[in-house]
């Protein structure tokens, strides 16, 4: 509202108030119980809508601090290769998706105070949630608890597969988090798909089995080294193993596609299509990044 129609409406919330006074006071002493519940109502009714359809202060929140609980991991930071071992990656990835959990709620706060569209606050604060819950329940699968078990090989591949996706959504939901704290769109931000334990992708480019162009780390341009996790026959890169989800596989955790965050978010959001190779993640949303 302008700031006419803001005057005009506390006069008008300022004339139910008096009326409603007026009339309790008038009231016999049988009657001034009720009268005072009625003005109390009138009076809480009118705040509330003053609230809502002005900009009038009104006792408004304050706008929210975004602090991270402490000592927090560098979650930008790349990650020791595991060597296959899904334990070995475990205590990196476990603090990350915990960090997000006990952070993911300042989402819901920030979309109301953030300055950045609405409609981007609202994607951004569920981006940031949906996150933390995939990333929680990534940790949870320990070695030797995979689906098709007691394959130790497949087991190992598979919890491995499942920590790195933590680690990705970690790093996907925190970022969603920093956005709405520092008001700023989100900028693309994806990993290499060699590995995404390695620094961030920088240069895209086709690669052997890959239907698109990927993005690939400084060092994996030059000389690749992809992620290894364990099979029957020996460790193979984790985009050749059956073991790891097909939804972070064929998306490279999102290293094969250029929004590859929105599409992480929606492909944990509504998994794959029948034909399992054709991930709904693919699908455009609110959120917009730029290179």
């Amino acid at each position: 509202m302008t700031r006419t129609g803001d005057l005009l409406a506390l006069a008008a919330a300022a004339s139910v108030s008096t009326g409603t006074f007026w009339l309790a006071a008038a009231a016999d002493a049988g009657q001034r119980y009720e009268a005072g519940l009625v003005l109390g109502l009138a009076a809480g009714l009118s705040v509330a809508l003053l609230r809502r359809f002005t900009r009038l202060p009104l006792g408004r929140r304050r706008p929210y601090t975004f602090a991270l609980p402490l000592p927090a991991p560098d979650w930008r930071a790349p990650l020791p290769d595991p060597h296959g071992d899904p334990e070995a990656l475990r205590p990196h990835a476990e603090p990350r998706a915990r960090l997000l959990s006990d952070a993911s709620a300042l989402g819901a706060a920030l979309r109301h105070s953030c300055a950045l569209p609405p409609g981007l606050r609202t994607e951004l604060a569920a981006s940031a949630t949906t996150a933390s819950i995939q990333a929680s329940n990534s940790v949870l699968p320990p070695a030797g608890d995979g689906p098709l078990g007691p394959d130790p090989a497949y087991d190992a591949a598979y919890a491995l597969g499942e920590l790195v996706a933590a680690v990705e959504f970690s790093r996907i939901g925190l970022r969603a988090l920093e956005a709405l704290v520092t008001e700023r769109p989100l900028r693309a931000d994806p990993p290499c798909w060699f590995s995404p334990l390695h620094e961030r992708g920088r240069t895209r480019t086709v690669i052997a089995g890959a239907a698109e162009e990927v993005t690939v780390c400084h060092g994996c341009a030059r000389e690749p080294a992809p992620l290894l996790v364990p099979s029957a026959a020996g460790p193979v890169p984790y985009y050749e193993s059956e073991a790891v989800d097909p939804r972070w596989r064929l998306l490279g955790y999102g290293a094969a596609v250029p929004d590859g965050a929105t599409a992480m978010i929606a492909a944990a959001r509504d998994g794959f299509r029948g034909d399992g190779t054709k991930p709904l993640g693919t699908k455009r949303l609110g959120t917009k990044v730029s290179w």
